[in-house]
């Protein structure tokens, strides 16, 4: 799997977000309005729809880490989508806060009882003593994990964030005995994506997980099971949208009491 797949939704939403009158925001635009029927469009298509020239279509596809459009368009599956919403029973606004309601006390309840007290110490511990420590997430996770970046600079604790595939490449190359490398996939998609280039990365490698195939731990000296249940229980995807902010929450805050 291309791990720029990942991270696409992202992408495309920054470059409409920008509002630029170019060829990458009419491209981008275009394909949204079209997600839905994306396999079925064709170059010759988006150019006179969008308004475009096909070496512009080249070069966007390019910058998105893929060799052409058909590549990108083989990669806009459902799997880039957020929190199952794929997988989701859309109902009434009432029975929804229902369902969320209760879900999210279940969720951390659960996570509570997985992600014990002396969990909490030793991932803190673990963050005190490196110096070099490389967080590697999807891009849509990482949109969660940059408040805890941003809680630890406070006091004065770098971490490293890392999504892209030309990012873990060179990070794959300055790894060192000494560098603490945290993965965290709560579905096990990215980390199987990164699989290879954990294994070649040196240092202490951990995992923070909601998957319990025993495949996805063989790469890792430590791996933290966010819930006692596996994913596929996670019908509505609370674990990847709320319960990792909670995780992380636990874990910035005890990291700050301990080192302020």
């Amino acid at each position: 799997m291309n791990i720029n797949n990942l991270g696409l939704l992202n992408i495309l939403g920054l470059i409409v977000n920008e509002g630029s009158a170019n060829a990458d925001f009419a491209i981008a635009k275009y394909i949204l309005s079209n997600i839905d029927r994306l396999q079925a469009i064709t170059v010759n298509e988006l150019i006179d729809s969008s308004f475009v020239s096909r070496s512009s279509i080249r070069r966007f596809c390019r910058k998105l880490g893929y060799g052409n459009f058909s590549e990108l368009q083989s990669s806009l599956t459902a799997i880039i989508f957020p929190s199952n919403i794929h997988l989701r029973e859309f109902t009434s606004i009432k029975k929804n806060r229902n369902n969320l309601t209760s879900g999210l006390t279940e969720m951390i309840a659960d996570i509570n009882t997985a992600v014990t007290d002396e969990t909490i110490a030793d991932l803190v511990k673990s963050l005190q003593i490196h110096e070099d420590i490389v967080f590697l997430s999807s891009n849509n996770t990482s949109s969660n994990l940059i408040k805890f970046q941003q809680e630890l600079f406070y006091v004065k604790k770098i971490i490293r964030l890392i999504t892209a595939n030309f990012d873990l490449n060179s990070t794959q190359k300055n790894s060192n005995a000494n560098t603490l490398i945290v993965v965290v996939s709560i579905s096990g998609v990215f980390s199987s994506a990164v699989e290879e280039t954990v294994k070649a990365m040196k240092g202490n490698k951990n995992l923070i997980t909601a998957n319990r195939n025993e495949y996805l731990s063989r790469s890792y000296d430590q791996v933290v099971y966010m819930s006692n249940n596996d994913i596929e229980e996670d019908e509505i995807g609370l674990l990847g949208k709320y319960g990792i902010t909670y995780l992380f929450d636990l874990i910035s805050q005890s990291y700050i009491f301990e080192y302020h």
